[in-house]
């Protein structure tokens, strides 16, 4: 079978929001059968400290179904859209 991936960069403005996605989102992908492949950070600046930047993800599913399915899934969708990331997030979904 085709494995499906998630192509996804996400604007995160600040420290607390970045806490809270990888505290969230990063166990919650695991759940689905999401693996996490590669990242990239940029950050605004060169502080120890998140003051806001880019988040790049590349994250591999079993097919491209499973892919879709966790992207449509309510927990994504509603927790994109209560932290705000849905104005500030670019996902593309190939398999």
């Amino acid at each position: 079978m085709i494995k499906g991936y998630w192509l996804k960069q996400a604007k995160i403005d600040n420290t607390d929001q970045f806490v809270e996605y990888v505290k969230t989102v990063v166990p919650w992908l695991r759940s689905v059968g999401g693996t996490i492949i590669a990242k990239d950070v940029n950050q605004n600046s060169d502080l120890n400290e998140w003051d806001g930047g880019q988040l790049g993800v590349i994250v591999e599913f079993e097919s491209k179904a499973a892919a879709k399915k966790a992207f449509n899934s309510t927990e994504f969708q509603d927790y994109i859209k209560i932290s705000g990331l849905d104005k500030q997030l670019s996902l593309s979904i190939l398999g």
